[in-house]
């Protein structure tokens, strides 16, 4: 299979969110303010960072609402959001993080080669809901650029994000690692990185700084 064209996700995040209740396993959130808007080009590894989300802790379903949103955008300042569909979502990245082994913490390897099946299955899921929007850009060959046909590929919401994320980690086998910094899952594209972002690399390093002068 080869799954072409360019994943775009546009959504916002809430910092403002917090816990309202509690209702069997599932939980009611709120927010207020307008949120801070979220725009992403491409996949994203921290797909893998919910699949390992601990469903039963409200700081955690609060941390990753506050940092990447609503799964299934309920969430608005006006309308509550709840946890009610998360444990399937949760299950269907956790099918696909199966294929991902660590072999050398904190690196990551897509060792299961023929999972064709569960590229299926993540397709063949309700939350696999995404529109192609064809559009004329440049497409490199070689050493050459030319404009020609291709595709955005726009999920509905932040679930259908993840899991069309996956799905091109899957397709594409790609190596991954955990920031040593924030603990976000992200695409190993150099062999020994450490951290997500340079960002986060900066702040490791001004954290060891802090440490070595107050140790010092």
């Amino acid at each position: 299979m080869q799954f072409a064209g360019e994943l775009i996700w546009k959504g916002r995040a809430w910092p403002a969110a917090e816990i309202v209740g509690q209702t069997g396993e599932t939980f009611a959130f709120k927010t207020g303010g307008k949120g801070r808007p979220l725009e992403l080009v491409g996949p994203a590894a921290w797909w893998r960072n919910f699949s390992d989300l601990n469903l039963d802790d409200p700081s955690a379903i609060l941390d990753f609402t506050r940092r990447r949103g609503d799964p299934f955008g309920l969430l608005s300042p006006t309308t509550q959001g709840d946890t009610g569909g998360w444990k399937y979502l949760s299950g269907l990245l956790k099918l696909a993080a199966s294929c991902w082994t660590t072999i050398i913490p904190p690196t990551s390897l897509c060792t299961n080669f023929d999972n064709g099946h569960i590229i299926e299955a993540l397709l063949a899921s309700p939350m696999f809901d995404v529109t192609f929007v064809p559009h004329v850009a440049e497409i490199r060959i070689g050493a050459s650029v030319r404009r020609g046909l291709n595709v955005h590929i726009i999920p509905k919401d932040l679930g259908a994000y993840m899991v069309a994320s996956a799905v091109l980690h899957l397709e594409d086998q790609v190596a991954m690692a955990i920031c040593q910094h924030c603990g976000d899952w992200f695409e190993l594209k150099r062999r020994g990185s450490m951290y997500c972002s340079p960002s986060c690399r900066a702040a490791a390093s001004t954290e060891a700084k802090k440490g070595r002068n107050n140790h010092g």
